[in-house]
């Protein structure tokens, strides 16, 4: 039988210590909304593929404001509707973003939400990816949420993999030349993740 946790507030100041392939550290943990100079210096790191991958678009010639204020945007996160992890490791002494992935309910449907991530491109094949979206999927339970949708390309063989390796049911189709996946969401073990569970 699947364990249904209780809808939480996240423990904002929570983290965790995940190991990504060939023994790197990487710390996961809540988006803060501070944390948009890390989203800002991440999206400079992105290739134009990865940034076609998760945005549909290359995004090589963004105004440097524009993503300014896209990245406080996308580090303004609302707990009632949606949930974000920020993967980081230190580099030359300072906190830098590798991965994002986040959820959000889709209108007002209260058990269904949209879900993405971005591992950067030196991070990618780590083994990164499927930790923390795995780690966003506990996190969405504990929201009562139990589909989720992963809108991709469909020779995104990375995004494709990961849902693979999570090991849920999921259905898939084609729209307007994207691959839909409709990912149910199950956990047959007790979260081990702290930020789905309430802070005390």
């Amino acid at each position: 039988m699947v364990e249904k946790h209780p809808p939480t507030q996240p423990d904002l100041h929570a983290e965790i210590t995940i190991e990504a392939r060939g023994g790197r550290s990487v710390h996961v943990r809540h988006m803060r909304t501070e944390d948009a100079p890390l989203l800002e210096r991440m999206f400079y790191k992105l290739s134009s593929e990865t940034r076609w991958r998760r945005f549909f678009m290359p995004l090589d010639n963004m105004d440097p404001e524009q993503v300014h204020h896209e990245t406080i945007r996308l580090a303004t996160i609302n707990p009632e509707r949606a949930a974000a992890l920020l993967a980081t490791v230190i580099e030359d002494g300072q906190e830098e973003g590798i991965a994002v992935a986040r959820f959000g309910r889709i209108g007002e449907d209260t058990i269904c939400a949209e879900g993405s991530i971005v591992v950067r491109d030196d991070y990618q094949g780590a083994g990164l990816g499927v930790q923390l979206f795995d780690l966003l999927i506990q996190v969405a339970l504990a929201r009562d949420i139990h589909h989720m949708i992963l809108l991709t390309h469909a020779d995104n063989l990375g995004m494709i993999g990961i849902v693979h390796r999570l090991g849920l049911p999921y259905s898939g189709h084609y729209t307007s030349g994207l691959y839909e996946i409709d990912l149910q969401l199950t956990d047959n073990e007790p979260p081990v993740f702290p930020f789905s569970t309430p802070h005390h």
